[in-house]
């Protein structure tokens, strides 16, 4: 499946996320650095989900408000339950290892500064979008996130696109 790689601003944005396990916990680590409001329905959460648990049951009511969710849960019935009620009041769901009942998928991140670069095979592999993730995250300079602070403050002068390729060691295109 080809999917579109929108980059979409999640700030202040409400995630549900059903499950409490490695997987909801992988999913919470990949969101929460940009600044989304997390909450948790888990059973059994692991410690470092505890501080988002807002219900031990998955119920309807829960998602009210949500922007997005994700049904993480090792219970393949409840993620497709949770995806169908999702669906039906057109909430973006991601149901982890089922592409059918997903409507986003994570891609692999690569982030340094304000540059996230992601890395999707439209669920078709993650192992394969995680080497490309390696890969491609050997091949970028360290300091990445410093010369896209530099590139911003340089947006629009001149000499911006000849400090960019300068800066990633591009000098002779």
């Amino acid at each position: 499946m080809k999917c579109f790689p929108f980059m979409v601003n999640i700030e202040g944005k409400s995630c549900l996320i059903v499950g409490g396990g490695a997987v909801a916990l992988r999913k919470a680590e990949k969101l929460l650095p940009f600044g989304v409001k997390l909450s948790v329905c888990a059973k059994d959460a692991c410690p470092a989900l505890l501080p988002y648990l807002c219900a031990e049951e998955y119920a309807e009511r829960l998602l009210c408000g949500a922007d997005f969710v994700v049904a993480a849960t090792d219970d393949k019935e409840l993620n497709a339950r949770v995806a169908s009620d999702c669906r039906e009041r057109g909430i973006p769901v991601n149901s982890v290892d089922d592409r059918e009942n997903c409507d986003f998928y994570f891609p692999a991140l690569i982030g340094r500064g304000s540059v996230t670069v992601g890395i999707s095979t439209g669920g078709a592999s993650p192992a394969l979008a995680a080497a490309l993730r390696e890969y491609i995250e050997a091949l970028l300079p360290d300091d990445l996130g410093g010369i896209a602070e530099k590139a911003e403050k340089l947006r629009g002068k001149e000499g911006y696109a000849q400090y960019i390729r300068s800066a990633l060691g591009r000098d002779a295109e």
